[in-house]
Order: C-alpha cells, then structure tokens, then sequence
C-alpha cells in the first residue's frame, strides 16, 4: 500500500496535549538514491542455505527413519521462493476496495492512558483529555486483577559515556522520529492497519487526526473510532472480538502485539457501542482463538508479553495452550515465505525467548529450540548485511542490493526492528548494527519527501525507536514532550 505524502513544503499547526508543534519542520537536505554508487557491485551470492529449527525428538526419529528409507531428511523451502508482500496482501489491495467512507464523529471523552511504570522506565503520563460532541454515560469500572505483563529486567550497570560517532547516530535518529511524528495520518483517509502502523514507532505518544484535530492514536483505536469507514472492534454474545482482514488488522493478535510493543496495561479501557470493555478481554479473546497450524505470530508476541511465563489456557474448541506450545506451533512454519519476510515469525519467537530468560527457568524443550534457532539466525542474517549497512532486499533468501529505496526501507526496517529488540546490549553497539541503523535513519532523513508506504515507514521508525530507547535510554511515551522542548 502506498501511503499519501504526509510531508507538504509547509507544515499545518497541530495541536497536541495542550503543545502547539507548528514550527517550520527540520530543513533536511533532499537527496534520493545517493547509496546507488556504493552499489553498482553486485553483491556476492549467499553461500549458505537459511536455518532451521532443531529437531524434536520425534522428528530425530521420523528423520532416521526417513534416511534408512532412503528418504530425503528434511524439505526446504527452496531460496528462490518468493517473499511474501507486506501485510500478507492487505498492505496493496485494501485501499482500493474500501467504501471512502467519513470517519464517524463519535469519540472519546476521556482517554487515561496508562504505561507500566516497570516497563523500559517510562514515566508517569497525565490523562489525555478530549472534547466529545456526544459524551459517552459513566460506566461504572469494576477492579480487575491481572498478571503483569511486564518484563522485569535486571538492573544494569551504568553506561559508558557516549562516543563522538554514537552521539552523532543519536542525533540522527532523534531527529528522524521527531520529524515524522508531526505528520500523523488522518483516519478519514487511512484504514485501521495503517492507523496501527503509523501509531506503532510512537506508541502512547502518536496521534492522529480526527475530524480536523488531533486524537491519542490508542485510544481512537481503543474506543473503536471508526477509520475510513471501518471498526476494528465487534460484540458477540457480549465477548468482545477483533476484525481481521481487509482494512482492519491485516492477521490475527495484530493490534494486540502492537499494544504489547506499546507498553499498555490490560486495564486500558476498550468501548465499543458504549459498553467498557478492557484490554484484558482482548487478551481473552486472543487466547480463546487459538487454532494449531495457523499463524500464530502476533498472537505469541502479544501473549508472550502480557502473560505469565508457565500461562495455561483453553482455546474456545477446548484445546489446550501454552506459551511453549505457540512456540512450537511457530517453530513448524517457515520462516522465509511468511509475512514480512518472516520478520514478525522472529519477533514472536524473540518475545518468548525474552520472557523466558527474564523469568529465571531453564531454557529447555522448545524454549531451547527457539533459542538456538534464534542464535543462528542472528549470524544468518549478518551474513547477507550489505557493505552500505542494509540488509539484504530479498530478506532471507539470499544477498541482495537492489537500488529501490522502498524495498530497502522495507527489508532493512523490519529486520532491524527484529534485531534491536532481540540482540544483547554489546550486540546492539557492534559496528554491523551500528552500521544498519546508521544506514536507515540516513535514507529516512534524506528523502523527507518520499511518499513511503506506511507500513515499511512504521517498522523502520520502530527499529529506530527501540534501538533509541535500549542504547541511548531514551523512555518511551516522551516523544509529544521531547519535539515540544525543540520548538523555538
């Protein structure tokens, strides 16, 4: 999907949480495909097949009975295989066969916005306050007690003052998230899966417009404002559920995975025609829609995050589930044909692994698998790293460089996204990292003007956020406040 330019030569004045951002925006030198001459070489050819995961005992078994048989070990998905469009197909068809349909005038009163205190240190935020033609009655809110899903890190040692190359990167990066959080999109114009693309690098922090103003972008989505035309959220028999599909979230557990990589609590409200829900009862509706053989990406990446790590539930067809059996059911897709270049089947994967290592218990049975499968893809996808710091345009399947700096943005931003949430701290600082991060908020800067395709734009804003917020100890849910000090 191509997203309508959202950077014009002068910039409107928006108004947010009481901020006036209408400052001319940062004058950033226009310069497009100025890393074609580095790539004129074509780069050399991968010389090695893309990991797989461990075996299970079982699959030993199934596997040596296979070679005494004479039989091939094991299939792989040959590498010429073509990666799979952003979005699964939602990202270039939805538009086109969507109603243009005005966003309704229905909109929160009040939006408490609520960050674990635990999670990455953000601080305290004040209640979002907002006018409403029509408020909604009080709902009278019963407490609800809920496993934190918070990820408790171990305190770490103080960091070493920044080097001249390290400050420089950091302005870099500042600068870019700060500039394309004054262009929010408008929900009359852009569907729920862009919306969620466009809040994900800001999380609490992005907003949106809504009949001419700005509106938190979590608690339009939350209270079910429509965008073009569409809900996210339905009631049935009074469980709340989740669109999927064209012009809502593009797979299954999407928006919670978002709000997971957010920081909201499940005690953030949800309301739909006037009833309150919670985000603990998308949790539940997650949980309950577990099916074997599915994608279960976003849902492990959402659940890894707001459950216990030993968490045990029963799907609504009366299966059972874990934690440890999402991984496994993960385990058994591929990688490479999956959405995204199967970015999002690594996050999930890295969200678990985390989770675990964070609680303490042994990484055993699958949690190792996933760990081990994970460290090789690690040293994988270093292997195909361009010399400029990309990574390659053919995400796993191979080295590749081509000079298109949509598909650029695209592979490197969710690779990247992947890797900066996942790598260790000494990791993260390496000079391969450092180079990769380097190289995507230098095209993000220099070409302010291109007309990005929102999804690629909000995994790569992403990958520099949390690469902004793990080197450089920036706290989420400041961005609103950090562009306020810059305004002159």
């Amino acid at each position: 999907m191509q997203a309508p330019s959202n950077v014009e030569e002068s910039v409107t004045p928006v108004e947010t949480s009481g901020l006036q951002l209408d400052s001319p925006v940062l004058r950033i030198a226009l310069k497009f495909g100025a890393e074609k001459e580095a790539n004129k070489t074509a780069p050399p050819q991968n010389d090695a097949p893309a990991p797989v995961a461990p075996l299970t005992e079982e699959e030993k078994q199934a596997a040596a009975k296979d070679k005494a048989d004479d039989g091939p070990m094991l299939k792989l998905l040959p590498m010429n295989e073509p990666a799979a469009e952003i979005g699964a197909g939602v990202a270039k068809q939805e538009m086109k066969s969507e109603p243009k349909t005005v966003a309704s005038s229905v909109e929160p009163a009040k939006l408490p916005l609520e960050i674990p205190a635990e999670a990455m240190k953000p601080v305290e935020m004040e209640s979002i306050e907002m006018k409403s033609t029509e408020p909604a009655p009080a709902v009278e809110e019963k407490p609800t007690e809920e496993p934190k899903p918070l990820e408790l890190a171990p305190e770490a040692p103080p960091k070493k003052p920044l080097t001249p190359e390290q400050a420089r990167l950091r302005g870099k990066i500042r600068r870019v998230l700060d500039y394309y959080y004054k262009q929010p999109v408008d929900v009359a114009k852009e569907n729920a899966w862009a919306t969620m693309h466009a809040m994900l690098p800001y999380g609490v922090d992005a907003n949106v417009q809504a009949n001419g103003r700005p509106v938190n972008a979590i608690g339009w989505l939350c209270w079910n404002g429509k965008c073009k035309g569409y809900n996210l959220f339905y009631v049935e028999n009074g469980r709340l559920g989740a669109r999927q599909g064209v012009g809502v979230q593009g797979h299954h557990g999407q928006f919670l995975a978002m709000l997971a990589q957010s920081y909201v609590t499940p005690s953030y409200e949800i309301r739909v025609n006037n009833q309150a829900y919670h985000i603990s009862d998308l949790i539940e509706f997650e949980k309950e829609t577990c099916r074997p053989a599915t994608e279960l990406t976003f849902k492990l990446i959402s659940l890894a995050y707001y459950l216990p790590v030993d968490a045990e539930w029963k799907s609504d067809d009366g299966q059972t589930w874990t934690i440890e059996r999402l991984i496994s059911e993960e385990l058994k897709q591929p990688v490479i044909g999956a959405a995204c270049g199967g970015t999002h089947r690594l996050m999930g994967l890295s969200y678990a692994v985390r989770k675990r290592e964070l609680s303490g218990l042994p990484m055993d049975g699958h949690w190792g698998r996933a760990q081990t499968f994970l460290d090789d893809y690690y040293k994988y996808t270093f292997r195909l790293q361009n010399p400029d710091g990309s990574f390659s345009t053919e995400w796993f399947e191979g080295r590749d460089a081509k000079p298109d700096l949509q598909r650029r943005l695209q592979t490197t931003g969710h690779i990247a996204e992947w890797l900066a949430y996942s790598l260790n701290d000494d990791e993260l600082s390496s000079p391969q990292m450092t180079k990769a991060i380097d190289y995507l908020a230098t095209i993000l800067e220099r070409n302010p003007r291109m007309d990005w395709s929102i999804g690629p734009l909000g995994h790569g804003l992403h990958a520099l956020a949390i690469y902004d917020q793990r080197v450089f100890d920036t706290p989420p849910g400041h961005r609103s406040a950090e562009v306020a000090t810059k305004l002159p």
